[in-house]
């Protein structure tokens, strides 16, 4: 495992401002240049593999996982590469949100076997697809550990370079570690400031019990401006999200 690079934190808070977040030809250099440091990291890591497929995680929630996500799809579509952005967090779906896409009729749908219409979106980055998260589902872990999931991933290295998975925090459900004989590798998304070492610690000891693949870690907000509030809610949401009250607004059982 190694130490890959430093990125900026930001907190999603509306669509508007979450196609600002993303990387884009108008980012300051210094953030451009964090990213490319990461992705021709990951390209080493990568190399000789067709398609390597990559998770981007992390040990807890609000700890810009997804910014990194799709920021790093971003940087390596600029390379050149095809590039699909899978949004696999079907708890808490937020990938639809950085490119005013409908996060609809997507990955929920294609592994329930509601559809056999893949819908890969087309993005204003070239080179870069998104295939959303689809409606929320009631058995979001059961559906990436599928048969479909397989299948989909499969189908989908004939047509792109590079797959960049954004996954649920390991510490908080299993989704993202039910994936781990599926992917090239594991990228943690690491909150300076926030995260405690044990919480890291034992997000890659479950990764590492499933034979998954840790190719490094992001330092995120290394000037530590994190919101906790957000951190907050976003934790008691994943929690709620695993009982009954999955998929309503942790507001109702305070």
């Amino acid at each position: 495992m190694s130490f890959l690079s430093r990125s900026k934190k930001h907190t999603t808070l509306s669509a508007s401002r979450a196609e600002n977040l993303r990387l884009n030809e108008g980012s300051p250099f210094v953030i451009k240049e964090a990213y490319n440091a990461i992705r021709t990291k990951l390209m080493f890591t990568g190399r000789g593999e067709k398609c390597p497929i990559l998770a981007i995680t992390s040990s807890l929630a609000s700890d810009g996982k997804t910014t990194n996500a799709v920021s790093l799809a971003v940087s390596i579509a600029m390379a050149g590469q095809r590039v699909l952005l899978i949004d696999a967090d079907m708890r808490k779906p937020s990938v639809h949100r950085y490119f005013g896409l409908d996060r609809r009729n997507g990955l929920s749908e294609i592994l329930a076997g509601l559809t056999s219409d893949i819908k890969l979106r087309k993005t204003n980055c070239e080179g870069l697809s998104v295939l959303t998260a689809g409606e929320i589902p009631p058995n979001p872990a059961e559906l990436l550990g599928s048969k479909q999931m397989d299948n989909l991933l499969e189908y989908v290295r004939k047509y792109f370079d590079y797959v960049i998975i954004d996954t649920p925090p390991v510490n908080i459900v299993t989704d993202a570690s039910v994936i781990a004989d599926r992917v090239t590798g594991y990228v943690f998304i690491v909150q300076s400031g926030k995260n405690h070492l044990r919480d890291v610690n034992d997000a890659v000891r479950k990764i590492e019990e499933m034979k998954g693949n840790i190719v490094g870690m992001v330092l995120n907000d290394p000037e530590n401006k994190a919101d906790a509030h957000y951190s907050n809610y976003y934790n008691r949401y994943y929690r709620y999200a695993r009982g009954k009250y999955y998929g309503e607004s942790p507001e109702k059982h305070k």
